[in-house]
């Protein structure tokens, strides 16, 4: 009986592990597709010839958005750069700026705002699913199908030199794909969910590809990553450790002394009432400071967290309830000042050092 189970588990372990192998959406290794994105307005007017009028609506597109996306191993792993390219009703920018960066990796969607400096993760629904009806994915061979089940390629276009399948996904949505590689994605609208389309709203559509060059393999390991898996790493076991023990990583704040801060460091504290933190600068200006932070009590569970909090220049901080602006003097943690920490009540408040190297990681401790 022990060794039936024992067979069942290794053909179990087998499979993942194959399953995990031959997860390849594309059927190219790697390589750079750049995208345009386009939004649609209506456009209306009359015309008139040789004494006739006749009124006309037109669908015009403008360039919103410009998308870089790279890939490799066959779309196991996969980086986009987006820039923002136009204003509010397509008036372009003097010059494009980047808004954004996304990583998908595993079962991980990970999206990086370069305007407020925070990383979301979303679930990788394409991987999930595909995973989830795995065998079904091996026989069709298209993720497409398998996301998107019951849609079937109804047709071919050439776009960019390559000749795509087309896809209708529902009357909202259509897809041309490459090689599994999407080169067209068009949005519509339509008069009530099942009724006819009406007009498009919005396109993605390639421009350049390049399945040649060498990626650069860098791309695959973006810095912003690596800060918030630090980040995340700091538990209440972890925050304390390291104060109690390793002096040698951390920058204390003391009396009288300025304490310069800079965007994404990342601090630990104590606070009057002796729980543990730790909190991430994400970004400092003349007026506010704005940070990430998260409390923990003496078991490790947390107390309070927040994703995005504004601390107005020249305030006084409890961060045992940083929302309350009565707090008495002696439960006051900082005073945040100019860039500048000022710890109060001899409270412990303290710079990472690894925040602000190039690796963003702990070292490990080795005893002498």
């Amino acid at each position: 009986m022990k060794s039936k189970m024992l067979f069942v588990l290794i053909i179990f372990t087998v499979n993942a592990v194959v399953q995990a192998q031959d997860f390849k959406p594309y059927k190219v290794k790697s390589g750079k597709i750049t995208y345009e994105i386009l939004k649609y307005s209506t456009v209306s007017g009359y015309s008139n010839h040789n004494g006739v009028e006749t009124s006309y609506s037109k669908q015009v597109p403008h360039i919103d958005q410009q998308v870089v996306y790279y890939w490799d191993e066959y779309g196991d792993i996969a980086f986009e750069e987006v820039y923002q390219v136009s204003e509010f009703g397509g008036k372009l920018l003097p010059e494009k700026v980047k808004i954004a960066e996304r990583f998908w990796v595993d079962e991980h969607r990970y999206y990086f705002s370069f305007e407020k400096n925070t990383v979301s993760d979303d679930p990788y629904h394409l991987r999930i699913k595909c995973k989830q009806h795995f065998q079904y994915y091996q026989i069709i061979g298209s993720w497409i199908e398998t996301l998107y089940m019951g849609t079937e390629k109804s047709g071919t276009k050439e776009l960019l030199g390559k000749e795509t399948d087309y896809y209708r996904i529902d009357n909202y949505h259509d897809l041309y794909a490459w090689k599994g590689l999407v080169l067209k994605d068009e949005s519509f609208s339509t008069r009530g969910s099942s009724g006819p389309r009406n007009t498009i709203e919005r396109a993605k559509v390639a421009v350049e590809i390049d399945t040649i060059s060498a990626i650069n393999k860098e791309l695959f390991n973006p810095i912003w990553l690596k800060r918030e898996t630090l980040y995340n790493s700091l538990n209440q076991q972890k925050i304390v450790e390291l104060m109690d023990g390793r002096q040698e990583l951390l920058i204390q704040a003391e009396n009288n002394i300025d304490f310069k801060i800079k965007k994404n460091d990342i601090l630990l504290f104590v606070t009057t009432k002796l729980a543990t933190g730790k909190l991430q600068v994400l970004d400092i200006d003349q007026n506010n400071l704005t940070i990430k932070y998260l409390l923990y009590n003496n078991n490790g569970f947390e107390l309070d967290s927040r994703d995005s909090y504004k601390i107005k220049d020249s305030s006084m901080v409890n961060m045992d309830n940083i929302t309350y602006k009565k707090s008495e003097k002696s439960e006051f943690d900082f005073m945040y000042k100019n860039a500048t920490i000022i710890h109060k009540n001899n409270i412990s408040v303290f710079l990472l050092k690894p925040s602000r190297s190039k690796n963003l990681e702990i070292p490990k401790f080795y005893r002498k």
